[in-house]
């Protein structure tokens, strides 16, 4: 069986209790995975751009909170449309919010850059859907911190 690759996990968001949420979920369903939190939006495009710039860096699933003081999640996704295509290439964005706003929903749905919108708090089912490996009758789904 062909052994499943892990992406790195970044989160982008300014709540705290939120991403200790998303820490564990993350840790308890994939034991060696690399998380890297940014409660600063600046400060992840920063480490986004100089970590997945060229054609050896990792795939990576960025976690995106809509609602964030300075830059909010459109204007992070405004710069990265700006990104390199390799930054492109190994970013899988997911609008991260606790929105139930049909206008974020379909804001999320209209951007190329989106995968998809996940409601706050992160599942183990959210995540068994972005890797593929749902189990069976479900429906579809090293620790840094930055601030």
């Amino acid at each position: 069986m062909e052994e499943q690759h892990i992406p790195d996990f970044i989160v982008i968001d300014d709540d705290y209790i939120n991403n200790v949420i998303c820490q564990l979920i993350i840790q308890n369903e994939l034991k060696a995975t690399k998380i890297i939190f940014f409660t600063v939006p600046q400060k992840g495009l920063e480490y986004i751009e100089a970590t997945y710039s060229g054609p050896e860096a990792n795939d990576a699933v960025l976690f995106l909170d809509i609602n964030m003081p300075v830059l909010n999640a459109w204007d992070v996704l405004d710069q990265l449309k700006n990104s390199s295509e390799w930054v492109k290439h190994h970013l899988r964005i997911f609008i991260f919010s606790s929105s139930l706003s049909h206008q974020d929903k379909q804001r999320a749905a209209d951007n190329p850059l989106v995968s998809g919108y996940i409601e706050k708090p992160l599942k183990p089912i959210d995540l068994q859907n972005i890797l593929g490996n749902r189990p069976s009758g479900q429906t579809p789904v090293p620790f840094l911190f930055y601030t």
